[in-house]
């Protein structure tokens, strides 16, 4: 029998929203933790203390529900020695992107959001060790707002060479500009081996080919489905 835990680093979650998936793991047979965190403020000491014990406890699935903008507190307080070691398995999107691309150069790790995704199927089978058609590929980074984070910190991931995925939830083309800017000040757009572009909500609903012109000279694929919405597919994150 599985465990799952369902952890929260970043803002604290809706006890309505989560509810659905806990019963729903429940009724797949699996044993289901929840942190004592997950609904109520707390230090960035007491999130991480709880991903630390699953670490150790070699809890099988954590799968991080939370977002917002706090998940980059945890980071000086995350046993990452100890996930190196550890056999457990860590899920993040969204503002989870910063734990996801330190962790990753360390252990595989994943780029997915658990709760209110449709593909239930491809998530069981998954779990139960059956097919991981849930994943459509790997490399490093995630949601692009949320990758920056890092910069400027000794965790940002060395990209050169290696495929850079980036999605985002809000941003319009100007956001979404001086981000890419920032990651070409930074000298990432010259030194990866390809960029993966997923879903860009905002910009989505207007005009995405500011991304075409984002990357030009650079070889990228588009519209792959890895994002915000329902029906995304997940991303293994390692280096």
């Amino acid at each position: 029998m599985k465990t799952i835990g369902l952890l929260g680093l970043s803002n604290p979650c809706s006890r309505q929203k989560i509810q659905p998936l806990y019963q729903w793991l429940k009724s797949l047979g699996m044993v289901v933790l929840v942190s004592p965190y997950l609904y109520t403020e707390s230090t960035p000491e007491q999130r991480a203390s709880v991903f630390n014990t699953w670490i150790y406890e070699n809890i099988d699935h954590i799968f991080d529900v939370s977002g917002g903008d706090l998940a980059n507190e945890t980071i000086p307080y995350l046993d990452l020695d100890a996930y190196r070691r550890s056999t457990s398995f860590f899920y993040g999107y969204s503002d989870l992107t910063c734990v996801l691309n330190v962790l990753a150069p360390l252990r595989r790790c994943a780029l997915f959001q658990i709760c209110g995704n449709t593909h239930t199927d491809l998530i069981e089978a998954h779990l139960k060790g059956i097919s991981d058609s849930l994943f459509i590929g790997s490399g490093l980074g995630g949601n692009i707002r949320c990758l920056l984070k890092l910069a400027g910190t000794p965790y940002f991931p060395d990209l050169k060479g290696k495929r850079l995925y980036l999605e985002s939830y809000s941003g319009d083309e100007y956001r979404i500009r001086t981000f890419f800017a920032q990651l070409k000040s930074m000298g990432i757009l010259d030194g990866v081996e390809s960029i993966c572009l997923g879903q860009f909500t905002e910009l989505d609903t207007k005009d995405r080919k500011v991304l075409d012109r984002l990357c030009q000279g650079i070889i990228y694929q588009h519209d792959l489905r890895f994002g915000h919405s329902a029906d995304s597919y997940g991303v293994w994150l390692e280096d």
